[in-house]
């Protein structure tokens, strides 16, 4: 027969690979612009908000229902990064932090759109996905449910899970924080690269208020937010916020008629809190539902990619051409799917101790999702991946922690969490493609001859469906304890220590395809039922700092911390005590293929300041990490395996700069400059010191300018939004043939508002019509190299803003 390798072209691009594996073959990705938000339902609630704003409005103070009537950028807000209330800029960490205000004005659609602002913080996509959302360029881009994100992402204190789970939208959000740099000493489960900590607003027990929002705009977009806070006596008090958004997508497909307009959505959510307070004890509950109907991610193939397309072109004797523009895809998938329902529980009890605070929180989170894309990135049935994914994951943290300001502070718990999760994949493909492209036969027939002496039996839609179905039961303890002095009035030290134990049962199914082809696309073996293995990890994550305040506006820091995260098992490779005959069922004593834990040592300097008569407020950090083992995809072709592997070692360095300017009453600025830099080495078969760096983007920037012109009854105001994404290094093994290039997307905003209780406002959002890419996939094998994530034409729409009650 002929050779399989003489037949396939190679590559081993470290992101999934030659097809993306069996499955999503994007590469890292990076951050579209400013993504707009839409829908409307929730209709009896919201109708009720809306018409409660009819009645007149008295003054009140500034809430959680209330935007600030001045400044637009985020200022020196309080934050709990480190489990107590301080102000943003004492804290000894990069840290930034965006208040309820800040999201609401600039529409942040859900915790991936926080890279629009955020420094050091890459990797934003219009899916369920974190697969590509990095910290100082870490990322963990294994999309199978074996192992667990790099970043840890948590709501109102409990983790937020995986892809599938992690993501919902923003809404009647507080604030939220973006710790860069390993944070498992302070959050724990795993978060390796850092963690974003999102603050839901929380019921008021003196008032009674709330508000409602509302925007329509292009492409057919139209969405709806509010909430409104009651009370329930003296001590109680409920609140209820709802979201809705309906918009249609803006990419065309080349391979149906008509407009398609890819990448819509449809999503709706409600959140219900409870709060009680009586003497020491505070009670809170909170249960929170999310609907989600998105398109899959799409591809577009590159017609330079000639390797891949000329090898097509000859095998199948005819010219294999993308069609379409940039904004335009040529996929035989018609409908991508991005769809999940997502259900939480929170409860949260705080007793005051006067010597500390003991808190109770407990956390429920369940999930379902399916997910459908076209992968290769053209109008060849080659590689279409299905998966369908449910889990539910419980956790509970006792904690102590003593007020801060004091000449000693400390904190120590202990937490535990089980998470149960399933899922199922397709791998799809044409069964003449597979014969005459992939093994390079004259057809099907001679192929089954060849291999297994038998004739071949098309399968009735043509197609060989490769299916696997993984189960995981991880369950993990965590105990924690940290000690802050101050030996010298404005010096202040740190010592904290975490130990976390992790557990996972993981089984793996490979059955035999119904094709009479067999196994030899996607997997070139089956498992005759589930193959299982359980093992255990434990690692110590050790932080200590040392800040200075040479004046009350100014504070220094330095730091060093470990990070860690488990080992865990791939969802798409087993591990064989013996060779496995070609195509066939794996011997006896085979288990899912494990990988080993990954670990980072960080080191940190920082200096932030407000001066100059607070008008100027500057966080600068200078970082330096060892990373050792980073746990990645990848696609080995000789093996025909998708494999999560350890690379030897990553570097990475560099310098991130935010600051906040309001010279006047009238101006202010927010705006942010990040330069890192990542260097890999021990990376497979690279024998170089530097092979590459990992997929950030070496310069960014980003940021929001508004003027305000003010008037007896309120103000005017011009606002600005920027963000330059830089290019990046590539890989050892980057084929040349596509990047995600640097590019910059501007939006503008204008509108009245009048004080804090109405505001009408218009936007541009991409005012330059900059067509770019969130990301570009290396490609290989069958696949052409391609990009995904089209930028959003340029769009305008109005919104409406009214706040009530007092």
């Amino acid at each position: 027969m002929p050779s399989f390798s003489a037949q396939m072209l190679t590559s081993s691009s470290i992101v999934p690979g030659p097809r993306g594996g069996p499955g999503r073959s994007r590469a890292i990705s990076f951050y579209l612009g400013a993504a707009s938000r839409c829908d409307a339902t929730l209709r009896c609630t919201l109708g009720a908000i809306v018409a409660a704003t009819l009645a007149p409005a008295p003054a009140a103070g500034q809430s959680a229902d209330e935007r600030p009537s001045s400044a637009e950028a985020p200022g020196d807000i309080q934050v709990t990064a480190q489990r107590r209330p301080e102000l943003s800029r004492k804290t000894p960490l990069a840290l930034a932090a965006f208040d309820g205000g800040f999201i609401a004005r600039t529409r942040i659609d859900d915790v991936k759109d926080l890279a629009i602002y955020a420094p050091g913080l890459s990797g934003n996509s219009e899916d369920s996905y974190i697969d590509s959302l990095a910290i100082r360029g870490i990322v963990s881009n294994d999309y199978g449910i074996g192992g667990d994100p790099a970043i840890g992402l948590f709501k109102d204190g409990v983790h937020q899970g995986r892809s599938g789970s992690a993501v919902t939208s923003f809404f009647d959000i507080a604030r939220a924080e973006v710790l860069r740099g390993p944070q498992g000493f302070l959050f724990g489960r795993n978060a390796i690269s850092g963690a974003i900590s999102v603050i839901t607003a929380k019921p008021e027990l003196d008032r009674t208020a709330g508000y409602v929002d509302v925007a329509i705009g292009q492409p057919s977009r139209f969405e709806a937010e509010g909430a409104i806070n009651l009370l329930l006596g003296r001590s109680s008090a409920l609140r209820i916020a709802g979201y809705g958004v309906r918009a249609d997508g803006w990419i065309d497909n080349a391979f149906t008629p008509g407009n398609d307009r890819l990448l819509g959505q449809n999503k709706t959510a409600g959140r219900i809190s409870l709060a009680h307070e009586r003497g020491a004890v505070r009670l809170l509950l909170t249960a929170e539902h999310e609907r989600r109907r998105l398109d899959g991610t799409v591809y577009r193939g590159s017609n330079d990619d000639r390797e891949v397309l000329d090898y097509l072109d000859q095998t199948l004797g005819t010219a294999v051409v993308i069609r379409g523009d940039a904004r335009s895809i040529d996929s035989d998938l018609v409908e991508p799917r991005d769809r999940g329902s997502i259900t939480s529980i929170t409860a949260q009890a705080d007793l005051e101790l006067g010597f500390a605070t003991l808190t109770s929180l407990t956390g429920y989170r369940g999930h379902n999702f399916s997910y459908f894309e076209d992968y290769d990135g053209t109008a060849l049935p080659l590689g279409t991946y299905r998966q369908w994914q449910s889990g539910t994951y419980a956790s509970h943290e006792f904690r102590l922690v003593s007020p801060g300001g004091g000449l000693l502070s400390w904190s120590a718990g202990v937490s535990g969490y089980r998470e149960r999760v399933r899922a199922h994949y397709d791998d799809e493909a044409a069964e003449n493609l597979v014969c005459v492209a992939g093994y390079g036969y004259s057809d099907c027939e001679e192929l089954t001859q060849d291999l297994y002496g038998t004739s071949f039996t098309p399968s009735p839609d043509g197609m060989i469906v490769q299916s696997n179905a993984a189960r995981n039961v991880a369950t993990g303890l965590s105990a924690f304890a940290d000690v802050n002095v101050r030996p010298m009035p404005r010096l202040q030290l740190g010592a904290g220590l975490r130990y976390t134990w992790d557990r996972k049962d993981f089984s793996l199914n490979i059955p035999p395809t119904e094709s009479s082809l067999g196994n030899i696309w996607t997997f070139s073996y089956y498992t005759l039922g589930a193959v299982s293995d359980a093992r255990s990890w434990h690692g110590l994550t050790p932080r200590l700092f040392a800040r200075y305040e040479p004046s009350d506006q100014i504070n220094l820091y330095a730091s060093v911390t470990r990070g860690y995260k488990a080992g865990g098992f791939g969802t798409f490779t087993v591990d064989a005590p013996a060779p496995i005959p070609e195509f066939g069922e794996t011997p006896a004593g085979t288990r899912p293929d494990a990988f080993d834990p990954e670990t980072v040592w960080s080191k940190e300097l920082g200096v932030k300041a407000n001066v100059w008569s607070r008008r100027l407020q500057f966080d600068v950090a200078a970082f330096h990490y060892v990373y050792r083992d980073l746990q990645t995809n990848h696609w080995d072709t000789a093996t025909r395996t998708q494999q999560v592997i350890n690379v030897g070692k990553v570097s990475g360095y560099g310098v991130e700069a935010a600051a906040t300017l309001r010279p006047t009453r009238f101006f202010d600025v927010y705006g942010n400059v990040t330069w890192t830099r990542t260097v890999t080495s021990g990376d497979r078969g690279c024998t170089s010191n530097d092979c590459g760096g990992l997929a950030n983007p070496t310069w960014a920037s980003n940021g929001v300018a508004t003027a305000h012109y003010p008037l007896v009854s309120g103000e005017l105001f011009l606002s600005g939004e920027w963000s330059y994404q830089g290019r990046r290094r590539e890989a050892f093994d980057w084929r040349g043939v596509t990047r995600r290039d640097a590019y910059v997307a501007v939006n503008l905003r204008a509108g009245f508002r009048l004080g804090s209780r109405l505001e009408v406002g218009a936007y541009v959002q991409n005012l330059f019509d900059a067509s770019y890419y969130q990301g570009a996939s290396n490609g290989g094998d069958l696949t052409p190299a391609n990009w995904w994530g089209a930028s959003q034409p340029r769009n305008i729409g109005i919104n409406l803003r009214r706040s009530f009650g007092g």
